[in-house]
């Protein structure tokens, strides 16, 4: 696959993962603000961003795990400090859902550079 493809393909699935993510924290409380969906959306596409430029070096789920928990570090000090996600859920919520997200993500990302080598071979 080429590296535009996986680029855009791992922005693509993060933006789904933290739409999904905000839908979950949508759950858990009902005063979300824009600034706060931003951050949880946002996050999550840097993390595509991160998880489609770098592509060899380490197993594909050491890569998601690694990226979920560098971009989720900060986001989740961040969330700690919302009202609804004081004591520590804040900080739980964004690192669970990030490293599940960082993961999921590159699970997609690389099911999709298997069937376009497959596709590549068949023609």
């Amino acid at each position: 696959m080429a590296r535009w493809n996986r680029v855009r393909s791992s922005l693509e699935w993060s933006t789904f993962f933290g739409v999904c993510t905000w839908l979950l924290a949508s759950g858990i409380t009902n005063t979300m603000t824009g600034a706060n969906v931003w951050l949880l959306v946002l996050s999550r596409t840097l993390m595509g961003l991160l998880l489609g430029l770098w592509k060899r070096g380490i197993a594909w789920w050491a890569r998601g795990l690694i990226v979920g928990f560098g971009v989720n570090l900060p986001a989740g000090l961040v969330v700690n400090r919302w009202t609804d996600f004081g004591g520590g859920l804040g900080f739980g919520f964004m690192m669970a859902t990030g490293l599940v997200s960082g993961v999921l993500t590159e699970a997609a990302v690389r099911h999709r550079e298997k069937e376009m080598a497959a596709a590549r071979e068949n023609s």
